[in-house]
């Protein structure tokens, strides 16, 4: 485990903690509702894309829409039986998956 990975792992369990406590008091989770400085909507949908052999692995995107209505993020993944491993895609292959995309997933927020 990496120091970053040993970090986020407190922080997490710290934050477990305070939700847990929020949870049995009213006081505490208002407190929590009331310092929360902000949120956005995002919202995840997974491409499967098609696969020459998917008994052996399949692959996909999973594309974030932002509160815009439009792709603001978006990750590949490769699933075979043993593994699945993510990666992001850089600036540049991003502009690509949101081209490509763009007339698919589109969403109206109002």
């Amino acid at each position: 485990m990496s120091n970053d990975d040993s970090k986020i792992n407190k922080e997490l369990q710290k934050r477990m903690k305070e939700f847990k406590a929020a949870l049995k008091n009213e006081a505490k989770k208002q407190e929590l509702h009331d310092n929360i400085p902000g949120s956005e909507i995002m919202i995840r949908v997974e491409v499967f894309l098609p696969s020459p052999n998917p008994e052996e692995f399949v692959d996909g995107l999973f594309l974030y829409m932002g509160d815009t209505g439009g792709i603001v993020n978006a990750e590949y993944y490769f699933r075979d039986m043993a593994e699945v491993e993510l990666c992001s895609l850089s600036d540049e292959e991003l502009e690509v998956v949101k081209e490509l995309f763009k007339d698919d997933f589109a969403l109206e927020i109002e």
